[in-house]
């Protein structure tokens, strides 16, 4: 096979018209947002201006500094919104749907950001650190979900990875900025990167308008025609009428299959039977994520390269940031190529593996290494994030996104998103009294966390399904069947969530005909204009 006929193959290129790849794209700026705060203050806490004007008066004379306690309150009221946030996100959407959550995330993380910015006090920035957080959550059980919802089966870990890629940018983005702003000798060293993150929400806010509601949504609202239209909307340049039309008719029926054999509509059947397990997977895969290091890193990663001996932590942890992004796109490709279950597995023992060999390798000098050693636990520490955004931040939203029921969706996501965030509370509130004084572990904290990963290499083995290449309807048949989660990949379905995947990847051949100019099969009759 030429190169060109398997470029011409390859899902991404069969399914991924420039109508989605552009909703898909405006849809993850959200993630900007998440990042972006979870970028700034980890990278401000070493801007010694920042700590001159909230930090309180050192009583020996030394330069202010921003004490342990009020690291981890910084840290940890953060978390608590996002916590708050994704409890009342599952309500939010069923009620109003995936569109205007986003418009609500928008105008409660534009009162945080004047909170922060207006009130000149640490606690003020505390208090709109979480109210922006809030939105955050509410961003997190959101559009993962909506992305999912709206990708055809084949493409959705690439299209879900899109959220993760913008997390990393905005966590990219603020780095930047901060250290750009340490020419400044005055409050704009670290308030310059406080106002930017303004105009990133500002930016979502006005794209929202442009995209479509979730046709999954609509249909469980009984709004049919409203959820043709977008469906058309979205699928335009690879589906004709009719293929939107009996698409349609098949997820309708899948709903009413759902509701007729399977119904589910409380939290408390979110741990019944096959939903159980679907939420043991999803939860497993968010609190593992967090509980290898991704909270710690993204919160005290500069401090902890500090301890590794690395001269320029900032930018050390700009550059760990940059492989993080480079792991993000090797996702984009590997997640549906060679799936979720694979590359959890894989990227559970790299993780396991560098992060303990950068703490074993500053652990042979307890006041701190340098040169080669120091070199050389920075490479590890790349390394592991490379795996760690390759793998696990990226699949992490991408399973939690597709592997609920569609009639606890929303719950499902609530709970897991919910207890990850709690992780990360844990983290960080308990991190800085482990890390630091009294623990004072210092680099060699990095065990605990690369035990995590070891542990995650089993859960992975035992637990974890393949869930790549099916459509959500079709993962509830393999659900109910209680297939096994080492025989996922294998199993054949044959029921309306199997059709629902069948009729999707006929439209991605319809869409290479269109782009050869061999077959104009798209429909121009319907109109996006919902009433939404």
């Amino acid at each position: 096979m030429s190169v060109m006929e398997r470029v011409r193959n390859a899902p991404v290129v069969k399914e991924l018209t420039p109508r989605t790849f552009a909703v898909f794209m405006f849809m993850s700026i959200g993630a900007l947002n998440f990042g972006f705060d979870n970028g700034w203050w980890s990278s401000v806490l070493t801007v010694q201006e920042f700590a001159d004007y909230y930090g309180p008066p050192s009583t020996t004379g030394e330069s202010r500094a921003i004490p342990s306690s009020w690291q981890s309150a910084g840290s940890g009221t953060a978390n608590a919104g996002m916590v708050i946030g994704c409890l009342i996100a599952g309500a939010v959407g069923r009620k109003i749907g995936r569109r205007w959550s986003i418009v609500l995330l928008v105008v409660i993380a534009l009162m945080g950001m004047v909170i922060q910015n207006v009130i000149h006090s640490f606690w003020a920035v505390m208090a709109g650190r979480m109210v922006n957080a809030i939105s955050m959550g509410i961003e997190a059980n959101t559009i993962p979900v909506f992305m999912a919802e709206l990708s055809p089966p084949a493409i959705r870990g690439t299209i879900v990875n899109f959220y993760q890629f913008w997390q990393l940018c905005g966590v990219l983005l603020a780095s930047g900025v901060v250290i750009a702003s340490r020419k400044y000798e005055n409050q704009w060293a670290f308030r310059t990167v406080m106002v930017v993150q303004c105009f990133i929400t500002l930016i979502l806010l006005f794209i929202v308008w442009f995209l479509p509601e979730s046709p999954r949504w609509l249909l469980l609202k009984n709004r049919r025609e409203d959820a043709r239209a977008a469906l058309a909307f979205i699928r335009k340049g690879a589906a004709s009428a009719e293929d939107v039309e009996k698409e349609l008719q098949l997820l309708e029926e899948a709903n009413a299959e759902q509701a007729e054999f399977h119904k589910a509509t409380t939290y408390l059947d979110c741990v019944k039977g096959s939903n159980g397990r679907r939420t043991m997977i999803a939860a497993s895969v968010q609190v593992l994520q967090q509980l290898q290091g991704n909270s710690f890193v993204s919160s005290y990663g500069v401090i902890f390269l500090k301890q590794l001996g690395v001269k320029d932590a900032l930018e050390g942890h700009l550059s760990m940031v940059a492989m993080a992004v480079a792991g993000a796109l090797f996702a984009f490709y590997l997640s549906d190529r060679i799936g979720r279950r694979t590359l959890l597995l894989v990227a559970a023992v790299a993780c396991w593996a560098f992060m303990w060999l950068a703490s074993g390798l500053s652990s042979f000098w307890p006041g701190g290494v340098s040169g080669d050693a120091a070199k050389g636990s920075l490479a590890s520490m790349l390394i592991w994030y490379f795996f760690s955004t390759m793998g696990w931040r990226s699949c992490v939203w991408i399973t939690t996104s597709e592997v609920a029921t569609s009639q606890l969706r929303e719950r499902t996501i609530s709970i897991a998103t919910s207890l990850s965030f709690v992780a990360v509370l844990l983290v960080s509130y308990i991190n800085p009294f482990v890390q630091n004084e009294p623990g004072n572990l210092q680099s060699r904290v990095g065990f605990v966390y690369g035990s995590f990963s070891l542990i995650s290499v089993f859960w992975v083995y035992f637990f974890m399904p393949e869930l790549s290449g099916r459509s959500l309807e079709e993962l509830d048949e393999l659900f109910q069947a209680k297939v096994p989660a080492r025989k996922f990949g294998k199993y054949r379905a044959a029921g309306v969530g199997a059709k629902i995947t069948a009729i999707q990847d006929t439209n991605a051949d319809a869409h290479i005909r269109v782009i050869e100019g061999t077959e104009i099969n798209v429909e121009e009759s319907v109109k996006f204009d919902q009433k939404v």
